[in-house]
């Protein structure tokens, strides 16, 4: 079934990714429309971050296509169009103040080592103000409580300027309070007309605003749609046993 739809921003088809000689995703074949906010869901282990990955080109996929903004993975360069916003524990940041972490995602509209032009500037103060940061733009990273280093990494993807929003596990590690917060950020986004694709255990203080849900299981897809009632369990069958993805900065292929 082909899935590149019109409209789509995301799209695969058969996509086969394999890590250690070991398929993690099987068959993949998912769309992701214009203006949805959708969730990809599953257990650990079922290859949510590892799809992430392939989506965003920074792992190799064996067999398959996927296509941004209806062109194809390999030719794709409009990566201002696209903010990634990974796990939090994943961020190593223990120097840079809020302002600095926000304007490294200002890097994909200027050439390296250029100063920041005004419209540089205008877009990174933009983006602090959206997530409610401005105030604290000179404070550094690391002192951030983690809700508010959340909204840091939203304010790096949104100072893109990007179209699709690509969020990994953003509710980990806070409590519901912040969990309603950042919910409430995210469907604000969306609304406005971005696209959201957000890595999610269980739909929690998103679901009454997810108008989409991508299910794996095992590396296969089990369920697109409307998202389920009924999540899927946090763990894959005993016994089914997975690589580690060696990145350097700690993640595995959940």
């Amino acid at each position: 079934m082909q899935l590149d739809q019109p409209g789509s921003v995301i799209s695969t088809e058969s996509l086969l990714v394999e890590l250690g000689g070991l398929p993690i995703l099987r068959e993949v074949s998912v769309a992701v429309g214009s203006g949805e906010l959708t969730a990809l869901m599953g257990g650990n282990g079922s290859g949510k971050t590892t799809l992430v990955r392939a989506l965003l080109g920074l792992i190799p996929h064996q067999r398959g296509t996927i296509t941004l903004f209806g062109t194809p993975l390999e030719s794709f360069r409009d990566w201002h169009r696209v903010g990634y916003v990974p796990q939090r524990g994943a961020v190593v940041i223990k120097q840079a103040t809020v302002r600095e972490v926000v304007s490294s995602g200002r890097l994909a509209h200027r050439r390296a080592f250029r100063p920041l032009s005004p419209r540089d500037h205008a877009q990174i103060e933009a983006a602090l103000t959206e997530v409610g940061l401005l105030e604290r733009a000179n404070t550094p990273f690391i002192e951030l409580s983690g809700g508010q280093q959340q909204r840091v990494l939203i304010a790096r993807a949104l100072a893109t300027e990007a179209e699709l929003l690509v969020m990994d596990e953003p509710f980990a590690g806070v409590d519901l309070r912040v969990q309603d917060e950042l919910a409430e950020l995210i469907g604000r986004l969306n609304a406005a007309g971005t696209t959201v694709l957000v890595v999610l255990h269980e739909t929690g203080a998103l679901a009454p605003l997810l108008t989409n849900s991508i299910v794996l299981r095992e590396g296969r897809v089990i369920h697109t749609g409307a998202p389920p009632e009924h999540p899927a369990p946090h763990h894959d069958s005993p016994g089914l046993t997975r690589p580690r993805l060696m990145t350097g900065i700690g993640e595995g292929v959940a």
